[in-house]
């Protein structure tokens, strides 16, 4: 019998003796600070039947553990405190005096797609407050949110507020056209601001009727962050939320003098449950987001009487990581890095990024971390399927990569931009004449964009096999070792001297400049900055030209 791996299930951990205690003294640091504000302990089962849950956990009903007991039962694992509070604590809610304060401490988990540090289970302690509806109780629970973090320096915390509702609210007020086309044009919209698409929503804003500044204020917001002063909220449909926020923020550097504070409205959670208010903690320099949480009336009614209702979650690892940190709040930031590939794309990259006033040396083929000559950026040359990762993760602030990569890796990043070069497309591509479908065989796909592929046969619901390939995917089609090849095209000479064709476009891509999700929150006004001047660039690069012409370029290439 072979001895068992030490290694233990991707996402969890174990902790021992000083990672324990350190753990545990963050999480009882915690619970006097919420016992001190009147809230008092209940404790919740991690295990409950599925059903009650569907469609209103945080993190999704597809991410939740759900088995069979003996019993038939479907039961799911507790993947998310706040919706488990409710239903708890509402069949209950008659007999309670109101409001009622509550805190809970313990483990959620939840699948999460594998890949770089990415964890399943989570040590958390939250809050909840029912039954008091009052503008006073937000800001209650946002005091005791930052009283819980009293530990780290001001100066190393960002607070990102938001409002559920607000954007698709402004996107429609100051576009009419989004909607009155059809629902879909407007959803697109919030698309494009979620992932910070700025010249691309810009665009889709004036198609739909907005006036140029207009458009520009909001695209421009998603980056440099919402100004609740601006005329921009002066809408009535905008008004109340805007006061709020604007008290909300000011109330927050109050407690906390120096306490960076942000309204990001397209960073708002799109967790179904949330209402009004909204708000995300962040420490800067290690440890990511703190806890969060937000407005949530309505969720209470689903399980008994309702109640209005405002809650917050802390991640106690990442608690401990930033109380502990030795790097001051003062320290001077590292050079802003951005990652690009060492392939095609280099050459005019380097080229923007010098007229953008990032002027990087010629390297020496060597070197693969290289400052610039002011020593504000750093250069971090990779594989183009690397890119993604090392920005999501922090390993570069930034990249520029073609955007077949980001869909292939999964990561969630920011694209703000895209390039005016790297135009290609993805495409099935099979033999001239023949048909690709075996009779009653699973398609063969030979391809390196395994996710992509799969997520093309599955939407088709075509059986299909990926052989993955590293390399000179045209031959596996062409040689029959495959039915049908899955790869970039971009004169397509290589495809038609093969005796192939072209049988769908998959994705039209291009050179996209992407941005880490860290980066946004820690070098918010550098990202800015730099996107703005890459934007400038590239309207002098293509004056006559816009997003959509791009993006029609892209697939003709």
């Amino acid at each position: 019998m072979s001895s068992p791996s030490p290694n233990l299930p991707r996402g969890v951990q174990a902790l021992l003796f000083e990672s324990a205690e350190r753990r545990r003294r963050v999480e009882e640091s915690v619970v006097r600070t919420l016992s001190d504000a009147g809230f008092r302990e209940t404790i919740l089962p991690v295990l409950d039947f599925a059903s009650p849950y569907d469609g209103v956990t945080a993190e999704g009903d597809e991410r939740l553990y759900r088995f069979m007991d003996r019993g038939g039962e479907l039961l799911a694992l507790r993947a998310d405190f706040t919706p488990m509070a409710a239903r708890v604590v509402a069949p209950r809610l008659a007999g309670l005096p109101m409001p009622v304060a509550l805190f809970y401490r313990g483990d959620v988990v939840r699948d999460e797609p594998s890949g770089l540090g990415r964890p399943r289970e989570f040590a958390q302690v939250g809050a909840e407050l029912y039954g008091d509806a009052s503008f006073e109780a937000d800001l209650r629970m946002l005091r005791t949110l930052l009283a819980a973090a009293a530990e780290v320096p001001a100066g190393r915390l960002c607070l990102t507020l938001g409002w559920a509702g607000l954007l698709p609210a402004i996107l429609s007020a100051i576009a009419p056209g989004l909607v009155n086309r059809k629902r879909s044009t407007l959803e697109e919209a919030l698309v494009d601001a979620r992932t910070r698409r700025v010249g691309r929503l810009a665009e889709r804003l004036r198609g739909g009727g907005a006036d140029g500044a207009q458009a520009q204020e909001v695209a421009s917001a998603l980056l440099a962050g919402f100004d609740p002063s601006s005329p921009l909220f002066e809408l009535p449909v905008l008004a109340d939320a805007a006061r709020s926020l604007s008290a909300v923020a000011r109330a927050a550097r109050e407690v906390r003098p120096g306490l960076e504070v942000v309204v990001d409205l397209a960073g708002t959670p799109q967790t179904p449950y949330y209402t009004g208010l909204t708000f995300t903690l962040d420490a800067k320099g290690g440890g990511g987001p703190l806890g969060g949480g937000g407005r949530y009336d309505g969720l209470l009614g689903r399980f008994g009487p309702d109640a209005p209702a405002v809650g917050f979650c802390i991640g106690l690892e990442a608690l401990a990581i930033a109380t502990e940190a030795a790097e001051p709040a003062n320290a001077a930031p590292r050079p802003f890095r951005i990652a690009t590939g060492k392939g095609r794309l280099l050459r005019k990259t380097l080229d923007l990024l010098r007229a953008a006033g990032v002027d990087f040396p010629e390297g020496d083929g060597r070197r693969l971390l290289l400052p610039d000559r002011s020593g504000r950026f750093e250069l971090l040359l990779l594989k183009d399927d690397d890119v993604p990762t090392y920005v999501a993760f922090g390993g570069a602030d930034a990249g520029v990569v073609g955007n077949d990569r980001i869909e292939e890796s999964g990561e969630v990043v920011c694209e703000p931009l895209e390039l005016p070069y790297g135009a290609c497309r993805l495409a099935l591509i099979g033999r001239a004449g023949e048909e690709f479908r075996p009779n009653g065989h699973p398609v063969r796909v030979g391809t390196k964009y395994r996710r992509v592929a799969e997520r093309f046969f599955d939407a088709r619901k075509i059986p299909h096999e990926v052989v993955p390939l590293a390399g000179s995917v045209e031959l596996a089609a062409a040689l029959k070792l495959t039915d049908v090849v899955v790869d970039l095209i971009e004169t397509g000479s290589t495809m038609a001297a093969h005796g192939l064709v072209e049988l769908e476009t998959i994705l039209p891509s291009r050179a996209t400049f992407i941005v880490g999700n860290r980066a946004l929150v820690e070098r918010r006004s550098e990202v800015a900055g730099l996107v703005s001047r890459l934007s400038a660039e590239v309207a002098k690069a293509a004056p006559a030209g816009s997003v959509a012409d791009l993006a029609k370029e892209a697939t003709s290439c």
